[in-house]
């Protein structure tokens, strides 16, 4: 199996909503969970802003 990172991590570190899964989030980053348009193709989670994920596709 191919191993499944971040297309662009020079871009902005490791700072994609990918990784605060899980974790204890303020409302603010809940934020970017409402109205979801993008789907990271790695983990699952659905953002509206493709930058907030590693492998963002839309859906």
């Amino acid at each position: 199996m191919a191993k499944k990172g971040c297309k662009n991590p020079e871009e902005h570190g490791n700072l994609h909503l990918c990784s605060l899964r899980g974790k204890e989030i303020s409302a603010e980053v809940e934020k970017l969970f409402s109205d979801p348009h993008f789907v990271c193709a790695n983990c699952g989670i659905r953002v509206n802003r493709a930058e907030n994920v590693c492998n963002p596709k839309p859906f």
